[in-house]
This record gives C-alpha cells, structure tokens and sequence, in this order.
C-alpha cells in the first residue's frame, strides 16, 4: 500500500502540468508570444548570413597576392629593382675607379682625396632617414623617381665639374639619391606574392657586384674615355630607372590601405589581375593605427626590441664587412712579411698571383646570396640568416686559431665578406617583414643608417690600429660577429602576414 500511495503522488503532479500545459497553448496571447519568438529566430539567421557574407568578401592584401600569383606587371617590376640595383653599384664604385686619375690630372693631395671618398658616403648616411620617411609619408613610388632624379641630374652635373669642390657636392648628391637601394625590399615584400617576396628581395643583390663589374670594365677604358665620361656611365642606367620608374612602376597597396585610401589600393590590385572582379571585395585593414613616418614609434612599445636589435645586427655586419674588405686587400697586396710582422708563416708567392686569388674568390659571394635566396624560398628569412652569421662566426674563429698562412688567411676572409654580404641583404628583409606598412620604411631606413655608421668605422679601424696585424684583427671581428649573433638571436620572428 505504501508503495501505490507513491507511485500515486508521482503521477497526480505530472497529470496537473500536462493540463496545464495544454490549456495554456489554447489561449491566443500564448500563440502570440510564440510567433513573436520565432520571428526573433528569423532575424538572427538573417544577420548571421550577412555576416558570413561580409567575412567571405572582405580578404587581406597578402590573401589577394598569393591568389594572383606571379603576373607580367611582376617581373617588369623585378627587372626594373635588378637595373637599380645594378646603378647603385655602378655609382659607388665609380669614384675610387677613377681617383688615381684624378689624382694626378687635378693635384690632389692624399688627405684631399681622402675627403673626397667620404663625399658618397655622407650622402648616403643623410639620404638614408630622408627617403624612408618620403616613403612613408608620400608613396613608395615617389621616393623611388625621386632618388633616381637625384642619381641622374647630378651625376649628369659631375661630370662637367671643373674643380675639387664642385666635384664633392655633386658626389655628395649623387650618394643622397643611391642610398634610395633599400627601396627595393620594401617594394618587392609589399607587391610580391608572399611566397616569392623574401627570395626575389634577396636575390636581386647579385646586380650589387654586377654594378661594380661594370665600374671595372669602365675603368680599363678610363685612358681613352677620361674620367668625365666615366663619370657620365652612371647617367645612362639612372635615366632608364627614372623613366620607368615614372612609366609602370605601381605604387604599393599596403601604403595605400595604411593611407585610408581602400579604393586605390584594390585598383593596384586589379591593375595585377585584369581579368578578376574585386568590385565587392573588402580589404581589411591590420594590426594597430599607427601615425604615418614617426620615428618615435620606432622605440615605442612593440617595436623597441626590433629596432635596438636591428640596428646592432646593422652595424655589426657592415663594421665587420668593411674590415674584412681591406683585410683582404693588405693580406694580398703584402709581400712576403716574416710572421713577427704579419703572424703569417713565410711564403713564396707574388702579390699578383694574391690578386688573382682575390678577384676569382668574388665569385662564391654571388653564389651564397643565390644560395640564401633559394632557401628563403623554403625556410624563415631569420632561420637563415642566423644559420649564415654562424658560418661566418666559424669562419673567423679557424682564422684566429688554425690558419698561418697567406693563401688560406685569404681564402677565409673573403668567403666571410660574402657570408657578411648575404646576411646584409637578408636583414634587410626581415627588417621589411617585422614592421607595419605606416613605419616599414622608416625603420628600414634607420637600419641602414646604422649600417653606414659602420661602413665608415671598418676601414678606419683596421687601418689605425690592425694593419698587417692580422690576429688582432680577427680577434676584434670574432667579438664584433658574437655580438651580431646574439642579437640575431634576440630578433623576433617575423609575422605571417605584412601589417
């Protein structure tokens, strides 16, 4: 009895809320409320699909790139970075190629000439921060046709000068509008398709030495031409570069979309791909607003430790570089010193046939930068230029403990100046990845500002202090590529995509 009893109480509250239940689905207002609830359902459905419709349109410029592809606007452009490039070689080495007739044609004194070397140099290290902050604030493409203007007009004007001081100003000028060189990673990392982007930035340093080729074939014909027409032979690529710079070169649509303007940059895009339709595409903007060319933010919060490690990793590498470079000039220029003198062990072998070591030894610095520019093709653009500057470090650690002699001591020094080339160029692009689009380059710019700073240290060190002592010397470029290894280390990785 007990038991019916429960199962009674069980079954008499169930019984009053199904009646309930049905009694109140009778009522009208209750039919009502019910409408009303599923009207509510109809609306969200219709908003969630105008989302899904506003996500499937709107795309992220690199998304855009890597669906074009690689397209003939493209490789106008590569070939048109490769001519620069190829200029701005050809216009740093001119003047040491012609200075001996200088020399002599004007009366120059050594300390004279000597300043008049540093006439390029110093316009490079001005130009440097003032064309990253036109590219920032203008256009990537202005920047570029008025770097190339300054190349052409004054090295035009150069070569009519008639006397010592108009020579340096106009020099000066010239190496205001070569330093424009590093625009080239920017433009290529902001159109290219990402998976293109870092090994076309890299490869195109092979036209870096072509331009110094050229400067030498120029200088087998300096008897016959003189030294105003070597001086004009920087003209002719200078005004190709500045017509087609003016001509198809596009501007970037990163800077574009940075600048608020959305329109223009899909227009970029469309110009890329004809026969595809972005009328309905939304291109969204990335990461946080950033003031366009403001140096400061450079060592604001999120970018300090990128710019203080690149700006070490800069330096370092040029400082080093340039040591190297008359490193390798002294051991191959130096008759056969004692090794109380040099640390080297006798040998038996004329400064010619060194030289002929030398030049032939130029050829593995353009395999390395095709090699580093393949692998950014499959690895990270930090993974290998770490990898290359502990080659380097390698290097010279074998030269300060193993090597005694000339021929190997040469060997060395030159495969390290080309390790060092390659990792220039390398952190170039990393530099072009890590920053946003409104200060990419501006820091850019910073970097190789740095870098001048240690092309013009390099040589006056190791002629004040480490020629013909070449322990020492390596002594000091094994300190100066540890601490450009650590800071490589400390660099952050680079992100996936450019904001």
């Amino acid at each position: 009895m007990e038991r019916l009893w429960t199962k009674l109480k069980q079954f008499l509250p169930t019984m009053r809320l199904s009646e309930a239940r049905s009694s109140d689905e009778l009522k009208p207002k209750q039919s009502m409320k019910v409408e009303v609830k599923y009207q509510h359902i109809s609306d969200a459905e219709e908003e969630a699909v105008n989302l899904k419709d506003h996500l499937f349109k709107s795309r992220s410029i690199d998304e855009i790139l890597d669906h074009v592809g690689l397209r003939l606007l493209h490789w106008k452009v590569l070939t048109f970075l490769c001519l620069l490039v190829m200029t701005c070689g050809l216009g740093t080495a001119i003047l040491p190629a012609i200075l001996p007739s200088l020399k002599s044609d004007w009366n120059i004194s050594s300390i004279m000439a000597g300043v008049l070397t540093i006439s390029t140099s110093a316009g490079k290290i001005v130009g440097t921060p003032f064309w990253g902050w036109v590219s920032d604030k203008y256009g990537r493409k202005p920047s570029v046709i008025g770097g190339a203007a300054f190349i052409f007009v004054f090295s035009c004007v150069s070569a009519f000068s008639t006397n010592y001081y108009w020579l340096w100003i106009n020099l000066f000028f010239v190496g205001y509008g070569l330093t424009i060189v590093f625009q080239t990673y920017v433009t290529i990392v902001e159109l290219f398709p990402t998976r293109y982007r870092s090994m076309f930035s890299v490869l195109i340093a092979v036209f870096w030495p072509l331009g110094f080729l050229l400067s030498a074939v120029v200088s087998m014909e300096l008897s016959v031409i003189g030294y105003h027409w070597a001086l004009a032979t920087v003209c002719f690529p200078s005004a190709v570069v500045l017509i087609a710079s003016i001509v198809f070169l596009p501007e970037s649509p990163h800077f574009y979309l940075a600048a608020g303007d959305e329109k223009k940059a899909l227009n970029i895009l469309q110009d890329l791909a004809p026969e595809m339709d972005f009328s309905d595409t939304i291109i969204g903007k990335h990461g946080p607003n950033i003031q366009r060319a403001d140096f400061t933010q450079l060592f604001r919060s999120g970018h300090w430790k990128i710019t203080t490690c690149a700006l070490i990793v800069s330096f370092s590498i040029f400082l080093s570089h340039y040591d190297l470079i008359y490193t390798s000039s002294d051991v191959a220029g130096s008759q056969n010193y004692t090794s109380t003198t040099t640390g080297l062990q006798h040998e038996d072998i004329t400064s010619s046939h060194m030289y002929a070591i030398m030049a032939w030894m130029n050829l593995p610095e353009v395999v390395l930068i095709i090699a580093a520019a393949m692998s950014c093709y499959v690895f990270a653009v930090k993974t290998i230029l770490l990898t290359v500057v502990s080659l380097t470090l390698l290097l010279q650690i074998f030269a300060l403990f193993v090597v005694n002699r000339k021929i190997p001591l040469l060997i060395i020094t030159m495969l390290s100046r080309g390790l060092l080339a390659t990792c220039a160029s390398l952190l170039n692009v990393f530099v072009s990845l890590v920053y946003p689009t409104e200060i990419r380059s501006v820091g850019l710019g910073t970097c190789v500002f740095a870098g001048r700073i240690g092309i013009l240290l390099g040589p006056f060190i190791f002629e004040t202090w480490f020629a013909k002592k070449y322990f020492y010397g390596t002594v000091l470029n094994v300190a100066i590529i540890f601490a450009l290894f650590i800071a490589t280390v400390l660099l952050p990785t680079r992100n996936a995509t450019l904001n």
